[in-house]
């Protein structure tokens, strides 16, 4: 498995590596992670049936909101060694150079591949950078999504955008939430968090995400009130000296879920997201979620439980004021958000679908290469029914 960055680095992608090779190792795989080296954190780690390898590199795109690490030459030997050791390379991101590197090295070796694209098109606020990206899919991101023999996203939108490459080998797999982890406690409990949290009772409005452009923290801080605080966790937060503003430094999952659960409201005041993990384990620690208009797009609306508002700091804070002034439409909205997303978006049929598609991509290389992408697809409906019965 592929990415331009893993854990303790913090991002949605990162996030999702991290636990679908944790989770496909527990299945039995052998996983070895291969990804650029972040900080202290060590070059080599082994965690029952994963491990994790981590080269040197430099991004020098970081300061102007983008991540795209260069890495030393060094990656080179080591990916043909571990592929030589592996049956699939599973590579996240199209643009990234260790998904070029991944792809087309599988392809000369003779690995299964499959490419997971996260995002489609990012808009940044920077017209060079999204220059450079339209470059970069119109060439890279091409070579790397025609050579995979199968193209994952787990978006509609994400999907919608990359049918105009007329891929037939393009398969939705919708992300879930750890509800073992991500999950409303009693108000007791909650009662409790906060209190070793140190918050006093002012009601808490959270966000959680990198501090970029297109997270429009500013829009969230514009919108404050003097009759909520509203905590900021993640990667990058800046130094604001604003008063019933609580900062806190990306967190572990054991951490994070405090946060949610503590919290009386959960906002995502972004501009552009792809499918925005957060605001479903939000929903899941049974949080009313309020997300800007321009995030109608996304598959979470089809739940009905969101309040969507122009992206303006006047109908920011109104939407947050009338949700705080009435305790029982949070706690209907927020029962109904965690039932549905139990219901709708499990972290444990995530997992299954991947299973499904690696085993079937195996047995159809295994039965016949000459019809490759046919042969799949019939695997992967005969595995379906095999699983249903």
């Amino acid at each position: 498995m592929l990415s331009h960055y893993m854990l303790p680095h913090r991002g949605g992608i990162e996030i999702i590596v991290d636990r679908l090779s944790r989770d496909i190792a527990e299945q039995g795989y052998e996983v070895t992670v291969i990804s650029s080296r972040w900080g202290q954190a060590p070059r080599y780690e082994v965690q029952n049936h994963r491990r994790i390898l981590r080269v040197a590199a430099i991004d020098p795109l970081r300061k102007r909101g983008a991540h795209y690490p260069l890495f030393s030459p060094q990656i080179v030997p080591l990916l043909v060694y571990w592929m030589k050791h592996s049956d699939i390379v599973h590579a996240h991101g199209m643009l990234y150079l260790t998904t070029f590197l991944g792809i087309t090295l599988a392809r000369c070796l003779k690995r299964a591949s499959v490419l997971t694209e996260h995002a489609g098109f990012v808009a940044y606020e920077n017209r060079m950078l999204e220059m450079a990206q339209k470059m970069a899919i119109s060439t890279i991101g091409l070579w790397n999504l025609k050579l995979s023999q199968q193209v994952l996203v787990h978006e509609h939108v994400v999907e919608e955008y990359l049918r105009r490459f007329c891929l037939s080998h393009l398969h939705l797999i919708p992300l879930g939430v750890d509800t073992r982890i991500f999950h409303p406690v009693s108000v007791d409990t909650r009662r409790y968090l906060r209190t070793i949290l140190g918050w006093d009772d002012r009601p808490k409005v959270l966000f959680v995400g990198n501090f970029v452009l297109r997270k429009r923290v500013e829009l969230l801080l514009q919108a404050s009130d003097p009759a909520f605080d509203v905590v900021l966790c993640g990667e990058g937060y800046p130094l604001i000296s604003q008063p019933h503003i609580l900062i806190y430094p990306p967190l572990s999952h054991p951490d994070l879920v405090r946060l949610y659960q503590a919290a009386d409201l959960f906002v995502v005041p972004s501009s552009i997201e792809t499918f925005c993990i957060v605001a479903y384990e939000a929903m899941a620690c049974g949080l009313p979620v309020v997300m800007t208009t321009d995030l109608l797009h996304l598959s979470i609306a089809q739940s009905n439980l969101i309040t969507f508002v122009d992206p303006t700091p006047s109908s920011l804070r109104q939407a947050i004021l009338e949700l705080l002034r009435d305790p029982g439409l949070r706690f209907r909205t927020g029962e109904a958000s965690a039932e549905w997303v139990r219901a709708h978006f499990s972290w444990e049929q995530c997992v299954k679908q991947h299973m499904r598609l690696y085993e079937a991509l195996l047995e159809s290389r295994k039965s016949s290469s000459s019809h490759g992408r046919d042969n799949f697809w019939s695997t992967v409906s005969q595995k379906g029914s095999e699983k249903a019965l």
